[in-house]
């Protein structure tokens, strides 16, 4: 429990939040009490209430804290720079290391993502709210990297419709996340999670349609890691 009693009114919301997404996480948005998430900030239910009127709020104020931290300053930096191949790869990286380095790294990373999975085995409304947040920017990035890639010749053509290559990477990345997740892993890789982020950068990469010489020229794993680590 937290001592907020000499906390400011925006220092306490932080840390209701941060103690809701560990409880959401824990159990569920349906299966978490009020009174449960008064407890683990450290505050009283009446005070829970002042600061979020409901558990709706607190959902709309754990995807705004996401959205100023570490992550979203890589987020908008990627966004910002000029579409091309290079970009492209970046974005594929990125994407992959975020997910297989989430429990390596920030607690509340962790956390946010298993709400995401207890989300997606209820009604979806937790990551539907997120996705509106962020893949509509992203997905117009990476559709802009696919033509430029074009361009450059640096792609071939393949069956697959260009809106849904983007999610098809997403999903890579979170299922790797999620046979990561338990103590023992639920699929033994035989790779240390750098290794299992190069080798599915290059899996990624291959099934957006870049061509081999492309990715050897602009994937370069050592160069990419500081940006997600």
């Amino acid at each position: 429990m937290y001592n907020s009693s000499r906390l400011t009114a925006d220092e306490r919301r932080n840390v209701i939040v941060a103690a809701a997404t560990k409880v959401f996480a824990e159990n569920g948005f349906h299966g978490t009490t009020t009174r449960e998430l008064a407890k683990a900030a450290g505050v009283s239910e009446a005070l829970l209430y002042k600061h979020f009127p409901s558990k709706e709020s607190l959902f709309s104020a754990m995807l705004a804290a996401g959205a100023n931290g570490a992550l979203s300053t890589e987020f908008k930096r990627i966004i910002a720079l000029e579409p091309s191949t290079s970009t492209l790869v970046t974005m594929v990286h990125f994407m992959i290391a975020y997910y297989v380095r989430a429990d390596a790294g920030d607690p509340s990373t962790s956390a946010m993502n298993i709400l995401q999975v207890r989300s997606l085995l209820a009604d979806g409304e937790f990551v539907r709210i997120r996705h509106k947040r962020f893949a509509p920017t992203w997905i117009a990035k990476f559709d802009e990297c696919l033509r430029h890639a074009a361009k450059a010749g640096d792609l071939r053509e393949v069956p697959m419709r260009p809106d849904l290559r983007v999610w098809f990477v997403q999903h890579i990345a979170f299922s790797l996340m999620l046979n990561l997740h338990p103590k023992v892993p639920a699929i033994d890789y035989d790779a240390d999670r750098e290794t299992l982020i190069e080798q599915a950068t290059w899996f990624a990469l291959l099934g957006v349609g870049l061509e081999e010489k492309a990715i050897r020229r602009y994937f370069v794993p050592r160069a990419l890691a500081p940006l997600t680590g």
